[in-house]
Parts: structure tokens; C-alpha cells; sequence
């Protein structure tokens, strides 16, 4: 089922597969909510599969007046789940950005949490940008260097994350990089969010509810944009690395992604 939701004066596109308890996932840079399809076609037997696109990306939109903080984004998806009428705690799976989404609201409204699952991201003030971030960051450098042609994509996707599926870029090109609406939304994400300033507080109280609730961090290990030693600054109960993976997880290994979370469910 898809569906468009009016939250905060912008409209959220919603996938939603399965049934039981509900698990909402949140995807990160320059992603859209199908890149959990893998993962939810393995698990929408166990769960009821909620996959938004974050605001900017894909079929949703990002009002020029919305600030990208971190309290906002907690109340972001408090209000999506109200507006879907989920009033049970929930499961929640999240990588890049999304994670950002995910641990705000995982320290704002802890009792609507059931367990937490992350991947490939941080949420901690000692992160510096990655290289490509430092460069976005700097106007019109950063608007050139965005504006990447398929093919230079396709290209460097290959060198970042070889085992991600060779059609990815393909089908997410019109709804990533190549779109301009999105590239605006990752520019002002680089530009508005300060990893030192913003996590502060907030990482320790993340850190506490990970380690009291039912908690994993699946990490591929070759991810060039965050080093693996963060895996277990998150203070998850469990940690598993994947030696041979890189940042997008579970497009990369969905197989082996799947099983984690389906013998995790099995023991929360």
C-alpha cells in the first residue's frame, strides 16, 4: 500500500507491506524508501513494513522554512506515526541519515520504541564530515560537485560499494542525484547540521536507551564515509560487522542483513 501523508506542512510518501508489529524504516543519502524493498520482501511475513521517503527525497517534499534539527526530526516522526494510527511501540531501522531521524526520536519519545536497529551511520558529536561532505558544505563548489552525471556515479559507485547491485543507480538516478529537488535536500542537510554542535546531549542519551533496549548495529565494514569503530560507540546490545560490505548494507548483502533482524525479532 502506498499513501501520501500531510505532515508539518509537507507531504511524506509512505510504502507499507506485511502485517504484525509495525517496524519503520529509515533510509539515508541520496536514497528513497525503496532501498529497504530488499530487506522488506524478507521480512514483511514477520512485521508490518513501514518504509517513508524523508523529507526532500524521493515523492516527498521539504518546505524551504522547515530547519533540519534534530528536534524536529524526532517530532517528524512522532506525527508520522500518529497520522498511521500506530499507537504501539515500534521497531526501527534505519542507515546514513535516517539514523539521525531514528536515535532523535528514539531520546524524545523512548516509550514508542520497541527495539532499534542501525546501520552504517553515526550520531555522535567526534564525527568529522567525509570528504565529499567537506566539499558540499562550500557554495557553489558544492552545487558543481552535486550535479554528478550518471555515468561519473555509476563509476564511483563501483570503487565505494562494489557489491551493491549493478541496476541501483539506474532505477534511483531520476529520484537521487539527478534530481534537483534532492540535491538541494542533501546540500542543505551538509549546510545545516553540525555533527559536533548538534550531538551533544544527545549521543549520551541515545547511547542509554540503546543499551536498555532491545538494540543492534549491523555494519558493513568498508563503508568510506564512516569508520567501522563506530559501530560500537551506538552502546547496542549487539554488534555485528560484515567484512566485505560497504555502506549500503542492505542493498549490498539483503540476504544476510534479513537473517540478523529475523533471529533478532525472534529474541525481542
Amino acid at each position: 500500500m502506498n499513501q501520501e501523508i500531510n505532515i508539518q506542512g509537507m507531504k511524506i510518501y509512505v510504502h507499507e507491506e506485511g502485517q504484525g508489529v509495525p517496524m519503520l524504516m529509515l533510509h539515508g543519502s541520496p536514497d528513497t524508501g525503496a532501498m529497504w524493498q530488499p530487506l522488506i520482501s524478507r521480512l514483511k511475513d514477520k512485521v508490518r513494513c513501514i518504509a517513508p521517503d524523508l523529507p526532500g527525497f524521493g515523492r516527498s517534499t521539504l518546505p524551504a522554512g522547515y530547519k533540519l534539527s534534530l528536534d524536529n526530526y524526532a517530532a517528524l516522526i512522532n506525527d508520522l506515526l500518529d497520522k498511521l494510527d500506530i499507537h504501539e511501540p515500534v521497531y526501527l531501522v534505519s542507515a546514513d541519515f535516517g539514523t539521525h531521524y531514528s536515535q532523535a526520536f528514539l531520546v524524545k519519545y523512548p516509550e514508542r520504541v520497541r527495539g532499534i536497529v542501525v546501520s552504517n551511520s553515526t550520531f555522535h558529536r567526534e564525527y568529522g564530515w567525509h570528504g565529499f561532505a567537506k566539499l558540499y558544505r562550500v557554495p557553489v563548489l558544492g552545487e558543481l560537485l552535486i550535479a554528478t552525471p550518471k555515468a561519473m556515479l555509476k563509476q564511483s559507485m563501483k570503487q565505494f560499494a562494489p557489491a551493491l547491485p549493478a541496476t541501483y543507480v539506474d532505477e534511483t538516478y531520476p529520484v537521487g542525484f539527478g534530481s534537483s529537488k534532492v540535491r538541494k535536500t542533501i546540500l542543505r542537510m551538509y549546510r545545516e547540521r553540525n555533527p559536533e554542535r548538534d550531538f551533544i546531549g544527545w549521543d549520551e542519551q541515545s547511547k542509554a536507551l540503546m543499551h536498555q533496549k532491545p538494540s543492534m548495529v549491523l555494519w558493513g565494514d568498508k563503508d568510506p564515509f564512516a569508520d567501522k569503530a563506530f559501530a560500537d560507540k551506538f552502546g547496542a546490545q549487539q554488534v555485528h560487522h560484515f567484512t566485505d560490505y560497504s555502506h549500503w548494507l542492505p542493498l549490498e548483502a539483503p540476504d544476510a542483513y534479513a537473517a540478523k533482524i529475523g533471529a533478532w525479532l525472534a529474541m525481542t
